[in-house]
């Protein structure tokens, strides 16, 4: 089981049911993510907190704005921002230098 950090928005959003797809760089320990696997996402101030996950489908781009492009705006918890707006909120987590050398990651979740 992988487990994976999130601040507090996107932790609610997984919970709640909002947000479906986790972005991540699709680097060496993305990449070993498959489908059925389960993820524990834990919320990074608490980790006593903590959210039980199942891959249910991975989409693999060479960048965010492709991903966020091909329709994954809703879904990752940017409903009602442009394409531009998700890439520049990206960029608080990843560098273009990241993102070009790793791509980006759609891990499509469903809560256990």
């Amino acid at each position: 089981m992988m487990k994976m950090k999130l601040n507090e928005a996107p932790f609610a959003q997984i919970k709640n049911g909002e947000k479906t797809v986790e972005l991540r760089l699709n680097d060496e320990k993305r990449s070993a993510v498959d489908v059925g696997d389960e993820i524990k996402f834990v919320l990074a101030t608490d980790d006593t907190q903590l959210i039980r996950a199942c891959v249910i489908a991975l989409h693999k781009y060479a960048s965010f704005r492709e991903l966020f492009e091909a329709g994954f705006l809703e879904s990752t918890g940017f409903g009602g921002y442009t394409v531009d707006m998700a890439c520049e909120r990206m960029r608080a987590y990843y560098t273009a230098e990241q993102e070009q050398k790793y791509g980006a990651l759609g891990i499509e979740i469903e809560l256990i």
